[in-house]
Formats: structure tokens, C-alpha cells, sequence
């Protein structure tokens, strides 16, 4: 039997170690926690996520997993539908057409302009930046009040700087096969909310993380891999890190290492909080201008969660990348008594990622064909969330599609 050798052990690498355990001889190698950031911390009698919190059950393969090695994902309660932006003051989200038109989300004058979707030609011979495809699409207003919370919410980005066609791809998608957004909608029998429902694990993401270990034939080594040539004696290697450890791991393939150092990623700190009230009773509130790009409410959709937790920085301020955890906790205080006045916590937790979250920028699918190819030159395989998709789900699609090319 073949040895494999896979450096990282986040969501990504472990999953391509438990779908491959019967095909190799396999070692996982990870320089610090199992699970990556699918990590749950124990502060207290507190659960504290430090990255992803759940999952939406519309990916096959994430619920077969779960199914294959005996663990049982846990829906979260009605509050996971309920969703706030904040613009100066709260405003829930609408969570049907007739909601969203007597909503005060937007003007008059721009849900007028949404309308005019249905006619607007679609865009397909060129890349767009989020933004761009937002305002021609769907106006100014939906950009700012819509858009600029939801790229924060998922890439902690902000839409100027990040590509639709790669950090959106479906939708472009609907785009172009039915000309507008609400005709693919209507076609396809959707709304615009995703579909699939939000599920994590009673104790959090690393009861998953544990159990996918626990369930997989492979030695597993806590080991910081620098060097490629570090793993001569394996026969085939998999590098499942962030992007840029890749490129020192693979150091010695100069032009591969050169574009794997262009994928950027922004920081995001977490700070954990709890107080004796806290309202409103949701899955969160995302931001349009604060520092702080959005709060979740983790203890009103989960039990076993007491908490929530802030989020601060990404692209929309970069600072706190060098910054004191005291003086970001401090920013996540101002903001959380500015948006729900809460003050006096009863508990504070902080974990800064000074890389948290890839940024697909624009030119990103291209550079990933390039990185892809680049690689298999070299007989080097890649996966991971700085390629094609950023979510837990995506993590575990991308593993899988590697796996069966690896097993023929």
C-alpha cells in the first residue's frame, strides 16, 4: 500500500484522511490543534466556537459523513431564522416578499429598484467584483444595506474587493442561465434565502472533529512540517493548510510557492461575551460601518452554548491584526453596548486570527487554475478553504472530489 502524507489538520485534511484510509498508508501531520478552526474551546461552563459555528444540511456528503462515522447532527431552533442588520438602529431582515415590502430595510425608491431585476441584461463574458454585480443588478441601496453585512458575514471581506464569480459562483450561475436572478429563482422553484437548514453538534464543532479522528484508520502526528522535502519518503503528499503556509512548506517550487502566496487573507478576532439579558433572541446581527462586523447569539440557537460571540476587524479593519486582545475586546464592548446596550459582561474570551478567512479576490479563479496546475507538475495535491469555497461544507466536497482522484 501507498504512503500519504497530509500536512494539516483542519476539516479539510482530516476528512481526506478518513475517505482514503483504506486506499493508503496515511500520516496527518498538524503543528498545533486538530480540527483547525472547526474548534470548540471550554471556557468555564462556556462553549466558545472558534471559528465556524454549524453548517446547512443542503450538502449531501457533510450529512453522509455524519452518518458514516456515527455522529448526529443537531438542528438549531427557530431563532436561527431570525436575522438583524444594523444601521444606526436594528432592523430585522424580512423572511418572506411580503415581509420584505412592508420591511423598513430599504426605501420605497429602492425596492422599486429591485423590481427592475427582471429586466436588467445579464453580465457573463467578463468578472465582477461583488459590488459592481450588486449595484447593476440590484441598485446602490441593496449593495449597502444587503451586501456589504453579507460579504462581512461569510468572508469577513467587503464587496469591493472581492470577486462574484468566484465567492458567488451559483448565483452567477443563475445569472447566466436564465438571464436574471428572480427568473432563476421562479424557474427553480427558490426563494432568495439559502436553502438547507443550520446544524452544528451538541458540544460544538470538535465533537464532529474528534469523532471523524476517532473513525479513521491513520497515524496522526502533532509535528510542524516546514519543508516538502521533509516527506521524501512518502509516495504521494497533500497539503491541506491555509495558503500561505503552503507556499513555505513548498518553498523549493519557486512559481507554485509564488502563487500561492498571492491568495490574501483578513484577520478576525472572536471575543466571547455573555450578560445577565441579552436581546434580541436570534441567530445575530451583522453591520454595515462598525468595527465590529457582526454578533452572534449562540446561546438562543444551540444548547449547551451560554455565550455569544463578537467578531472585529476583517478587511473592514485590518488593524486589529496588530493590535492588543485588551484593546480589541474594548472595540467589541463599545459596539456591543452601541448596537444591543449590553455593558459589564460576566465572562470575556478572545481568540484573534491574525488569518482567519481567505479573501477571494478578483482574479481568484484563475489563480487557482494556475496554482492547481502548477501543483500537478510537481506531483503536489492541494485542498482546502483558500481554492474553492470557504464553508465547512465545502471543506468536506473538495476533500471528497480529491479523494476519488487519488484513488484511481
Amino acid at each position: 500500500m501507498q504512503k500519504l502524507a497530509i500536512v494539516g489538520g483542519g476539516i479539510s485534511g482530516l476528512s481526506l484522511a478518513y475517505y482514503l484510509q483504506n486506499d493508503y498508508e496515511i500520516t496527518v501531520f498538524e503543528k498545533d490543534k486538530w480540527g483547525g478552526k472547526a474548534y470548540t474551546q471550554k471556557v468555564d461552563n462556556y462553549l466558545f466556537e472558534e471559528g465556524v459555528n454549524g453548517f446547512l444540511s443542503n450538502s449531501p456528503k457533510t450529512l453522509e459523513l455524519c452518518d458514516e462515522i456515527g455522529i448526529k447532527p443537531l438542528k438549531a431552533n427557530e431563532n436561527a431564522k431570525i436575522r438583524y442588520i444594523y444601521d444606526d438602529k436594528l432592523i430585522k431582515l424580512p423572511s418572506s416578499p411580503i415581509e420584505f415590502l412592508t420591511s423598513d430595510i430599504m426605501s420605497l425608491k429602492g425596492k422599486i429598484r429591485i423590481l427592475k431585476e427582471f429586466f436588467v441584461k445579464p453580465v457573463c463574458e467578463k468578472e465582477e467584483s461583488v459590488k459592481e454585480f450588486a449595484i447593476r443588478r440590484l441598485g446602490y441601496e441593496f449593495y449597502e444595506k444587503m451586501m456589504i453585512p453579507m460579504l462581512a458575514g461569510i468572508y469577513a471581506s467587503t464587496p469591493e474587493i472581492t470577486s462574484m464569480n468566484a465567492a458567488f459562483p451559483k448565483l452567477k450561475k443563475v445569472e447566466c442561465e436564465y438571464g436574471s436572478l428572480f427568473k432563476g429563482m421562479i424557474k427553480l422553484k427558490r426563494g432568495g434565502e439559502p436553502t438547507g437548514e443550520l446544524h452544528s453538534f451538541e458540544y460544538g464543532m470538535s465533537e464532529f472533529i474528534n469523532k471523524l479522528k476517532e473513525k479513521t484508520k491513520a497515524k496522526f502526528i502533532n509535528r510542524e512540517i516546514k519543508d516538502i522535502d521533509e516527506l521524501k519518503d512518502f509516495d504521494k503528499v497533500v497539503i491541506a493548510t491555509e495558503a500561505f503556509v503552503a507556499a513555505e512548506i513548498l518553498k523549493k517550487y519557486e512559481k507554485l510557492s509564488n502563487l500561492l502566496k498571492q491568495i490574501k487573507y483578513n484577520p478576525v478576532a472572536i471575543v466571547g461575551l455573555d450578560f445577565d439579558s441579552i436581546t434580541p433572541k436570534s441567530f445575530g446581527i451583522l453591520t454595515i460601518r462598525n468595527k465590529t462586523l457582526g454578533i452572534l447569539m449562540d446561546k438562543y440557537i444551540f444548547p449547551n452554548r451560554n455565550g455569544i460571540r463578537v467578531m472585529v476587524g476583517g478587511a473592514r479593519y485590518p488593524e486589529i491584526k496588530d493590535m492588543d486582545e485588551k484593546d480589541i475586546i474594548d472595540i467589541a464592548l463599545k459596539d456591543v453596548y452601541e448596537i444591543i446596550k449590553n455593558t459589564n459582561p460576566k465572562i470575556t474570551w478572545i481568540k484573534l486570527h491574525k488569518n482567519a478567512i481567505p479573501n477571494y479576490s478578483l482574479g481568484h479563479q484563475k489563480l487557482v487554475e494556475d496554482i492547481f496546475n502548477e501543483a500537478e507538475k510537481n506531483d503536489i495535491y492541494l485542498v482546502g478553504n483558500a481554492y474553492n469555497g470557504v464553508s465547512f461544507n465545502d471543506c468536506i466536497k473538495n476533500s471528497y472530489e480529491l479523494a476519488q482522484r487519488l484513488k484511481k
